[in-house]
């Protein structure tokens, strides 16, 4: 069901009760979950780490036994981000902090980071549609170059022609 036509009461019981099944999935028991806790509160507020069950909810963002940081948005839905290396289990570590920073759209840096990389994204694509269509039009003109030209054979199997449109049988 499309979020765009729900009211807004509606859509902000839903994201409570989501929150509400993450955090029943998870712990905060865990010694490392506690010291990264307090580490994230002198950043912000609303950051903590969990630790997610062995078993969760298959529809969650989490993954089984796997540390993550959860953050709140205010009247966004909660922002999940599972401690991973390369997709495989890991444990936290300091350099955390190096990949908030990394993720934090809020710094200018960081905007502008990701605006230059879309940039070149951009510009690459556009350097390889130039190239393409650089290629192709070298190709048109063998192809044309080829069938206009005068051609003539150095066998005798072949006879000689103007073109291949205008051999005689």
């Amino acid at each position: 069901m499309s979020s765009l036509l729900l009211p807004p009461r509606i859509l902000r019981q839903q994201r409570l009760e989501r929150e509400k099944r993450i955090l029943r999935c998870t712990t905060v028991d865990d010694p490392r979950c506690q010291h990264y806790t307090s580490l994230l509160k002198l950043r912000t507020q609303d950051a903590w780490m969990v630790r997610a069950h062995n078993t969760v909810d298959s529809d969650l963002p989490l993954r089984p036994g796997y540390y993550h940081i959860l953050i709140l948005n205010g009247d966004e839905p909660m922002t999940v981000i599972p401690i991973t290396n390369n997709g495989k289990y890991v444990e936290p570590g300091d350099w955390i902090f190096e990949q908030l920073n990394r993720m934090d759209l809020r710094e200018k840096r960081v905007m502008n980071r990701l605006i230059e990389r879309e940039r070149e994204e951009y510009e690459a694509g556009e350097r390889e549609l130039q190239q393409a269509n650089e290629n192709r039009r070298e190709r048109l003109a063998e192809i044309v170059t080829a069938n206009t030209r005068v051609q003539v054979s150095m066998n005798r199997d072949t006879p000689w022609s103007q073109n291949v449109s205008g051999r005689r049988r």
